[in-house]
């Protein structure tokens, strides 16, 4: 019996033993830099396509500028040291440098191709291919980027070999062709990850428009097509179409003001369509190329990499010297759409607890792709997948995932406890995934609201932008329940994303957003806001404020035709400008962008207090009334709380109705409208603009049609028509 005890004892100390060796050494694994220590122009290849362009068109090059051997080699240096080194977003130099050299190469010196070509062949295209790295290969934008160079390199140079493998071009096109295929596939399918965000969106149309031009693979291009095709309605189906004032020329201008509900977005993005819309230039030369081009800032003098690489694309002729791409004309018709009301529904993506249904977890690359590129790495259901591919391709050194070598235990991997661990900690991390968005768009000459209706209420967040309103190009409001204090590193912060996802709902014009603020920071979570919430609302930007009521949670505004209220409970009070601006502890609003250039006066409305936290707001015309009576007509509405169940309750009339209406939300239960509980689980694609008024989720098919134009697209069999 003794020795029984015995040997159970030396077991568990040699057990904790090795287990506490292995943490010791995986605590030793130093992250590699994902950033260069020194900071250098890595931008010459975006740069020289669009001078390139210019010259080549007779076009006058900016001042001087010329392009000499000399000048092109020291705007190279930066571009060739950044890709070299592998840091991250190198494959954002990659991707106008193989522009440079397939639709310039002519106009360079041989000693120029030569050195594209040796970097191009040194680089690294994927994560299984070998070395150790802190680029970030998994993202939505990030798999097309690598693939589709990956592939247009192996396509130039079939028979070279690349250095990180030894593989020739021939073999890592193929490689390149299958992580396409699974791309376009999983967007068919399933739509967007980074749903409608205005920051990703370039990141996918730049590499897609490189294959469709330069791609010797006719089915592929055609798919590759769809998957434009699809981009392209999204962004007409969501952008509001505002008629306005360039601010530079004070001339009019349409806006089309693509700022939605996104799976990925950062402060500037959601602050205004001026400020953090970077597919405007996208959207203007498709829809109004002649009357936005002398704009200051317009799409004609813009050198940015991602959007020449498509206006290129756009403006080249193929070998029936016919365009290699054109947006259809009916989805410029839904950008165009002049309806009073328009309600558009949609559904994007996969929630994690479906990976495993659709046959998309595991370790091939198919199912890590969509793992990944939905962010998800520490949920429960694909954590040991996480562990196991990060182990077999060497990747705890990569400066985004170092931390996984705290739980890469063999006890966990070999029993196949990391769920558990998952399931009991619910670290932070858990809400980076980027899940399911069920998005609610409603459209009116004067105003736009969308929401992702009930996004995983109550979990933690990350990059996710749940609710936008936008009443002009120059302001949009939203809401958020702050992560942390913004000198902070990292995603959630004051104004990115959200500390805890609200229940957000919305009906017409009217979204209820009920909050409940941390009490207690979560596991991995660097600290919290107790009892915070608040609303971007910038008030210099409004033509008409009135605050008279923040005590009672009160706060109106007018820009123009359009009015928005708001409605908290408890009170709301502006952070003094010189405390968000404050050098030691700016926050995010004020960091990126041009956004510090616009907001000199308060635009931080901030709610404190126990239990709780709710926005309701309401957005009205002065076509259809007053400023003062939308006011009153709005404070006299039914309105109540009762925070042991939850629920809020209130009453009012919808915009195009004529009597009450009254919504009821249940935090994380329900959302009903007159005492019908709406589904809020929306198919693929609900509205106007799609044949029977609806396309299911995963589809064989889908066919837009509006004012007499069509286009039909069948990825399986590889059919794109396009209709009048």
């Amino acid at each position: 019996m003794k020795k029984v005890v015995l040997g159970i004892i030396v077991f568990f100390v040699l057990f904790l033993a090795s287990v506490g060796i292995q943490f010791a050494i995986n605590m030793q694994i130093k992250p590699i830099p994902m950033r260069p220590l020194e900071s250098f122009n890595a931008g010459g290849s975006d740069r020289l396509i669009y001078y390139f362009d210019k010259h080549l068109k007779n076009e006058d090059l900016p001042e001087g500028i010329e392009l000499t051997d000399d000048f092109i080699n020291e705007e190279l240096e930066g571009t060739f040291r950044y890709i070299n080194g592998r840091y991250d977003v190198a494959d954002f130099r990659v991707n106008s440098l193989v522009r440079l050299y397939l639709g310039f190469k002519d106009h360079l010196h041989p000693d120029t191709q030569e050195d594209i070509k040796t970097v191009l062949l040194n680089f690294k295209y994927w994560m299984d291919q070998g070395g150790e790295d802190s680029m970030c290969y998994w993202s939505e934008n990030h798999q097309i980027l690598f693939a589709v160079e990956e592939y247009l390199v192996g396509q130039a140079f079939p028979d070279d070999i690349f250095t990180v493998d030894g593989k020739t071009g021939l073999e890592h096109m193929e490689m390149a062709k299958n992580r396409i295929n699974i791309w376009m596939e999983q967007r068919f399918l399933y739509g967007f990850t980074e749903w409608y965000s205005n920051n990703y969106y370039p990141e996918d149309i730049s590499p897609m428009s490189n294959f469709i031009q330069y791609a010797n693979d006719p089915v592929m291009v055609n798919r590759m097509k769809m998957i434009m095709d699809l981009l392209w309605f999204d962004m007409a189906s969501q952008s509001f179409k505002y008629e306005g004032i360039d601010s530079t020329s004070e001339q009019p201008r349409t806006y089309y003001i693509f700022n939605s509900s996104m799976g990925r977005a950062y402060s500037d993005n959601r602050v205004s369509d001026d400020t953090g819309n970077r597919m405007r230039n996208y959207i203007d030369f498709v829809m109004q190329p002649e009357e936005t081009k002398g704009f200051e800032n317009s799409w004609f003098t813009s050198s940015n990499g991602f959007f020449n690489c498509f206006k290129q694309m756009m403006e080249a002729l193929d070998e029936h010297d016919e365009p290699y791409y054109r947006v259809p004309d009916v989805i410029k018709e839904i950008f165009n759409d002049s309806s009073e009301e328009k309600v558009i529904k949609s559904s994007q993506s996969l929630n994690v607890e479906e990976l495993e249904g659709e046959g998309l977890l595991g370790l091939e690359d198919h199912q890590i792709m969509m793992q990944w590129n939905m962010e998800a790495f520490s949920n429960p259901e694909v954590v040991d997948n996480t562990i196991k591919y990060m182990s077999k391709h060497n990747m705890f050194r990569n400066e985004f995932l170092n931390d996984f070598k705290m739980v890469n235990l063999w006890p966990l991997r070999a029993f196949n406890l990391l769920h558990m661990v998952s399931n009991q900690l619910n670290p932070s991390t858990n809400g980076v995934a980027i899940e399911r968005a069920n998005v609610y768009t409603y459209k009116t000459p004067h105003y736009s609201m969308h929401t992702a209706q009930a996004y995983q209420p109550g979990e933690y967040a990350d990059q996710h932008a749940v609710s936008s309103i936008n009443l002009s190009n120059t302001v949009s409001v939203f809401s958020t329940q702050p992560a942390k204090i913004p000198r902070r590193s990292g995603t959630p912060t004051y104004w990115t994303g959200n500390g805890r996802q609200p229940y957000s709902v919305q009906e017409k014009n009217v979204n209820i957003s009920i909050y409940q603020p941390p009490t207690k920071v979560g596991f991995m979570e660097p600290m919290i806001l107790k009892e915070t919430t608040h609303v971007f609302f910038p008030y210099q930007l409004f033509d008409e404020v009135d605050e008279t009521y923040l005590n009672q949670g009160y706060i109106f505004g007018r820009v123009g035709t359009s009015m928005i209220g708001i409605k908290a409970r408890h009170t709301l009070e502006f952070v003094p400008f010189s405390v968000s601006s404050n050098p030691d502890d700016m926050d995010d609003m004020l960091k990126r962008g041009s956004v510090g250039n616009v907001l000199t006066e308060k635009y931080d409305l901030v709610q404190k207090g126990s239990g709780d936290h709710y926005f309701v707001t309401e957005l009205s015309t002065t076509d259809d009334e007053s400023f003062s009576a939308f006011m009153s007509r709005m404070m006299s509405q039914t309105l109540t709380y009762d925070q042991t169940t939850h629920t809020l309750s209130y009453s009012t009339i919808l915009n195009n109705e004529s009597t009450l209406t009254e919504l009821i939300a249940i935090f994380d239960t329900s959302f009903s409208v007159n005492g019908h509980i709406r589904n809020l689980e929306y198919q693929r694609y609900e509205s106007n603009y799609v044949n029977d008024g609806i396309i299911n989720r995963k589809p064989d098919e889908i066919e837009f049609l509006f004012n007499g134009k069509s286009l039909f697209l069948d990825y399986s069999n590889h059919i794109r028509t396009v209709g009048d």
